[in-house]
């Protein structure tokens, strides 16, 4: 007979050894300087390497990551006094006893104001959500509640435009979300429709699925054109037959991300001069 076959299998202590620096990696507990290289094979040596670098990466983007953040933290300081100025700037001009057109130019001064100081706010925490500073921690809450608090923040808002926001629930539902950042969620959400809304009303129902809890928040506004819809949730995208609304096309987007971040997502259908429905889906407990 031919010689016989013979089968190496690796050594137990090399795969031990491989073993045991993976286990560090993934709990970002590896030091290289644990191990001797002299006495690792090419297969270590390499794995060695490649930890390495991974944990230089991940160094590289902490320190850009709290870069980002004291940028973050610095716009909203420098831009803060320098707004309050101008709004108070602002009033005490309009109390001078102006000439109406003066007035219409004091308006439109406070006006900008606003405008510029709700972008700035939005921004910075659209970049302190993307950039990890705001951390989204959902947790199992009563899905009512959210939807209360998120109606009672819009509700002077709805109630100067002459617009009622009802609210029909189906039964008790629990889901994962954030307290704090699902409610100014669904206010976006609540917001834009009753922007959109004129002469007619805003109805949030709530709907019990296998895996999810739906919220829908429908409007009888004017409806998006179905070429719009994939954009709906898009950073500062709004429709141009919208040029004649207050906003800057931010609220649904970071609507979008606060959800994202929950475990749930978003979706839109509409109906162009009847009105759109935003419907909001949360991890069911």
């Amino acid at each position: 007979m031919g010689g016989a076959m013979m089968i190496f299998w690796p050594d137990k202590k090399l795969l031990q050894q491989l073993d045991k620096m993976i286990d560090e990696a993934i709990a970002g507990t590896f030091h290289t300087e644990t191990y001797d290289e002299s006495l690792l094979s090419k297969i270590e040596s390499k794995m060695l390497k490649f930890l390495e670098q991974s944990r230089l990466r991940q160094e590289q983007i902490e320190g850009e990551r709290g870069h980002v953040r004291s940028l973050i933290g610095d716009i909203s300081h420098q831009t803060k006094t320098p707004l309050a100025n101008m709004a108070l700037y602002t009033q005490l001009l309009a109390e001078q006893g102006l000439t109406d057109e003066q007035a219409k130019l004091a308006d439109q001064i406070a006006i900008s104001t606003d405008k510029l100081n709700f972008l700035i706010q939005a921004l910075v925490k659209t970049s302190r959500l993307e950039s990890g500073v705001i951390k989204i921690e959902p947790k199992p809450g009563d899905v009512q509640v959210l939807i209360a608090a998120a109606v009672a923040d819009c509700e002077s808002l709805a109630a100067a435009k002459g617009i009622t926001i009802h609210v029909h629930h189906t039964s008790l539902l629990t889901a994962m979300y954030d307290e704090r950042w699902c409610t100014e969620a669904l206010f976006n959400i609540l917001e834009n429709a009753v922007k959109y809304t004129e002469n007619g009303c805003v109805i949030v129902t709530t709907t019990e699925y296998e895996m999810f809890v739906g919220i829908d928040v429908t409007d009888t506004g004017r409806g998006i054109c179905e070429d719009d819809l994939p954009k709906v949730f898009k950073r500062f995208w709004r429709a141009e037959e919208s040029a004649d609304k207050p906003g800057v096309g931010i609220g649904l987007f970071l609507a979008c991300e606060i959800i994202t971040a929950c475990g749930g997502y978003l979706k839109v259908s509409s109906r162009l001069g009847k009105g759109s429905t935003i419907s909001v889906f949360l991890t069911k407990v």
